[in-house]
């Protein structure tokens, strides 16, 4: 029988088995394949600090720029904030959980790979090899960076170079902020980090997410929810209580 991650590459959606023995096996089997996939030279605290030194260098730079902002100057990072929180929200819902033409890396990383690895009731990374399948190659944040840098030079002709320059700021520290979040939703829930008060929160956010019968619909922000409250998608309580309530039904007749 193939199994879900191998139809999903294919362009179907993740379906997990519905008998409950049979998820744990696909997903054992899944983890299993990708972690022998992790090439042997990988280093995952390089990873980490690859990933995050392109954000901060962004920022340095953009922070170096700044020139005694105005008032008014200083909203571009709220509405930067803002905007890059209504990307994320697009990008996780239109092209991580759909296959877009010529974008189907991305697709593959995420919802066959990452989504089969990691569920509902079993988020955390068990060694630290396994934060490459859960952090963005540091290409993809210099990616990230380099895509904000047309937009921030645009804004700094349109509205001086402060605005161009706070803009690119605010981009380069979403994007660290993006990768720690989600990263620390992936940490044991007993470690340092994983019992902080507002990770907990959050946690549980992206955690519902990664149920397979809502991942497709509801709970598409990483860091704060705020596009899924201006979309509506953030999975209502009796929504989330009638899945679980299925999950032990399959889980008794299983």
């Amino acid at each position: 029988m193939m199994l879900a991650e191998d139809r999903a590459r294919k362009g179907a959606k993740l379906e997990l088995p519905r008998d409950g023995r049979a998820i744990l096996d696909a997903r054992a089997k899944a983890r299993q394949r990708l972690h022998d996939s992790i090439p042997a030279g990988y280093r995952p605290w390089m990873h980490l600090a690859g990933t995050v030194g392109v954000g901060v260098v962004g920022l340095g730079l953009a922070v170096w720029g700044v020139r005694a902002p105005r008032a008014s100057e200083l909203l571009a990072v709220p509405a930067t904030f803002l905007l890059a929180n209504l990307f994320e929200w697009r990008v996780h819902r239109g092209v991580l959980h759909h296959r877009q033409k010529l974008l189907e890396p991305l697709y593959d990383r995420h919802t066959p790979e990452h989504h089969m690895v990691f569920g509902y009731d079993d988020m955390a990374i068990r060694s630290p090899k396994e934060l490459k399948l859960v952090l963005i190659p540091a290409l993809g944040v210099a990616g990230i960076v380099a895509t904000t840098t047309p937009l921030a030079y645009g804004l700094s002709k349109l509205f001086g170079a402060n605005v161009g320059w706070l803009f690119l700021a605010t981009a380069a520290v979403y994007a660290v902020g993006y990768e720690l979040s989600h990263l620390s939703y992936h940490l044991p829930e007993d470690s340092f980090v994983g019992r902080l008060s507002l990770v907990r929160v959050l946690r549980e956010q992206h955690r519902r997410h990664h149920h397979p019968r809502l991942m497709q619909r509801w709970n598409f922000n990483v860091t704060l929810p705020i596009g899924d409250w201006l979309h509506r998608t953030q999975v209502p309580g009796d929504v989330l209580e009638q899945t679980l309530a299925q999950d032990r039904i399959t889980r008794r007749t299983a």
